[in-house]
């Protein structure tokens, strides 16, 4: 037994499943509390003396064994270990919940520790563990650009496909465009290729002419002139004139000057011909972009609705990132689930209820988070600053207590001894019953009606409205009436939880521990 007086504080912290399994006794898997026949406990019912210890001090609940020189010993026939009825004080069961369930004081206390925790709010975290909305829990980032590129690659299918013979329409446009413009650049060569053709053969005649003329008059030299010398219209000499080196130097000019107007000649022809040709290729253009021009407005018409009709696929995808790595919960609707997981199936993982806060909770790295939040406390300022503060203190309590995040979800539920609890015969045959009694009542027939239904492979809608009705006993159970409408018992009067008992005037603490 325990030293009930010997403590200095009390103080209430988190226990993992593991621990609550420790101190229970064993599992109560029946709502039955006792045979009104025979007014003894049932078994594994919430009174159950196989868990939690004999009714009458040193006997069994067979009656087997009697006596305390059986002190310590358990009953082959019913279980039961024969000892002093005060165990039933302390001993506590728990029950094995066929699914997990967020505890109403970190879920819906104020401030949400697991919406600070999670950083979403807690509007938004109730929706998704009362079933009524998706959140993302894991994120494949290979997958996920993989999908954005396959995306990307069937908007221009179907945009394509749209356009259909407009898009067919364009391209033989263009190619039309294409041919006509290659066919202009052809001319343009063969001009400019004759061009220099007439110009090389033009040259050739002029230095063959010229170097005539100045062997016979290199032969004349100290001669005169019986008649005018000219060359190509230009006057070398008159007639009378003696043929000396000046008249040679004279042709020399007018081969020169020759050769200068046969240059600018075809340098103009040049430039004539690739006038022409741009010219002609402007012409085509111009026409094929009148032509063209509406055609492709139709089709960007035709493009910019699709990339429109595609845009919230992209977005989503695009901003979608691992609720850990990026330290933000994406939240998603019943139709917005099944959209995404029928198109984006192997890029994310997504759930329901508190099974989905429990499988992010589960990868949640506290002391990566607190260097992150340390971070931000630094390089922002006002709101940001202030959530991020409030964030730390959480973060930094669970580390500095060694508590983990994931046991703020319950998936054992530890039951209170029974004495704690009582049952109690009034004059007349009719019971008195603490309200816990019939709060562990609900939990534990929803609780069993979910893992039949499971067992079953029930439909997911009746599933997960189970799985709802099963978080809200529990709920009930720990704080009844924090969420919607208190459970009522008999008489219309609102059952006391587990909450209510400590809490207040009347509370364990202020009535009875503190006198």
């Amino acid at each position: 037994m325990l030293e009930v007086n010997d403590f200095n504080a009390i103080r209430l912290s988190l226990a993992s499943p593991s621990q609550i399994r420790s101190w229970s006794y064993g599992e109560v898997t029946k709502p039955e509390t006792i045979n009104y026949r025979t007014l003894k406990p049932e078994k594994d019912g919430l009174f159950c003396e196989r868990i939690f210890g004999p009714v009458r001090d040193f006997e069994c609940h067979c009656g087997k064994y009697k006596r305390v020189r059986y002190k310590g010993i358990i009953c082959d026939k019913c279980g039961v270990e024969v000892a002093r009825s005060k165990v039933r004080r302390e001993r506590m069961g728990h029950i094995s919940l066929a699914a997990p369930v967020t505890h109403i004081w970190f879920a819906k206390g104020v401030p949400s520790r697991l919406g600070l925790l999670l950083d979403i709010a807690p509007r938004t975290l109730e929706r998704v563990v009362y079933f009524a909305q998706y959140v993302v829990t894991e994120v494949n980032e290979e997958a996920r650009k993989h999908a954005l590129e396959l995306l990307y690659e069937e908007i221009d299918e179907v945009a394509s496909q749209r356009e259909g013979d407009l898009g067919k329409g364009i391209l033989v446009r263009e190619q039309v465009l294409e041919h006509d413009l290659a066919e202009i650049q052809d001319r343009k060569a063969e001009q400019l290729k004759e061009a220099d053709e007439q110009y090389n053969a033009d040259v050739d005649a002029l230095m063959t002419e010229g170097r005539e003329m100045e062997q016979d008059l290199q032969s004349r030299l100290g001669e005169k002139l019986k008649a005018k010398h000219v060359f190509r219209d230009e006057t070398l000499a008159q007639r009378g004139d003696e043929i000396t080196q000046e008249t040679l130097a004279s042709l020399k000019e007018a081969v020169s000057s020759s050769m200068a107007a046969l240059e600018q000649g075809v340098a103009d022809k040049k430039a004539d011909v690739q006038l022409m040709a741009e010219a002609a290729s402007q012409q085509k253009r111009d026409a094929a972009h009148k032509e063209l021009q509406p055609m492709r407005d139709q089709a960007a018409a035709i493009r910019d609705a699709v990339q429109k009709e595609y845009q919230p696929l992209v977005k989503w995808l695009d901003k979608l990132r691992d609720p850990i790595e990026a330290d933000n919960l994406a939240v998603l609707t019943e139709a917005e689930f099944r959209e995404y997981e029928e198109r984006f199936g192997l890029v994310f993982k997504a759930g329901m209820g508190a099974e989905a806060v429990l499988s992010i909770l589960e990868r949640l790295d506290l002391s990566a988070l607190s260097e992150r939040l340390h971070v931000e406390m630094q390089e922002t300022s006002g709101q940001r600053r202030k959530k991020a503060t409030k964030r730390l203190r959480v973060v930094e309590s669970l580390r500095k207590s060694g508590n983990r995040p994931d046991w703020m979800i319950i998936t054992e539920l530890p039951v209170l001894p029974p004495d704690l609890r009582p049952m109690v015969q009034l004059e007349g045959g009719r019971f008195a019953t603490s309200d816990l009694n019939d709060l562990y009542r609900r939990v534990i027939n929803r609780n069993n009606r979910l893992k039949r239904l499971l067992n079953l492979g029930a439909p997911e809608i009746i599933i997960r409205n189970e799985k709802r009705m099963l978080q809200e006993a529990v709920d009930s159970l720990i704080d009844n009436g924090r969420r919607g409408r208190a459970v009522a018992g008999s008489g219309n009067h609102k059952l006391k939880s587990l909450s209510d008992l400590l809490k207040g005037k009347q509370g364990r603490f202020r009535q009875n521990l503190l006198g």
